[in-house]
């Protein structure tokens, strides 16, 4: 499997950065003009272009779980903000970029929402008065 990574929402010092972080893994930016392509049809033509046209960042990875983790590791610690990492699988490869944006939209503000309301169940029922 070929491996890459397809970046929307980043700005050109961001895609650098991204870059060296990554070494020799392909980066490519995804243009706007991908919105209505399968997922399928941007991995295996690697359009040109500028990513930077969402107001979020995503990343996607096509390849291994391993090659994963690396993109994830590596870029993590370049803190560039709110970033969804998402991966292809052979369903995603077959539905439109437009879709695929809107729904892991829906699911990062999902699990974000689920995650305040599980710290804030942490804290309890009670009003927090410090113990000083």
């Amino acid at each position: 499997m070929d491996e890459a990574v397809f970046l929307i929402g980043f700005s050109r010092e961001e895609v650098g950065a991204i870059r060296g972080a990554l070494g020799d893994a392909e980066v490519h930016e995804v243009p706007k003009e991908c919105l209505n392509w399968k997922l399928k049809e941007v991995v295996e033509k690697k359009p040109e272009g500028s990513g930077n046209w969402h107001e979020r960042k995503l990343i996607i990875m096509h390849g291994s779980n391993d090659f994963i983790k690396r993109v994830i590791s590596a870029v993590r610690p370049l803190k560039l903000g709110r970033i969804i990492f998402v991966s292809t699988t052979p369903i995603s490869l077959e539905r439109t970029l437009d879709d695929l944006i809107e729904e892991w939209l829906e699911e990062d503000e999902y699990f974000r929402a689920y995650r305040r309301m599980k710290a804030q169940a942490s804290k309890g029922p009670y009003l927090d008065i410090g113990k000083g």
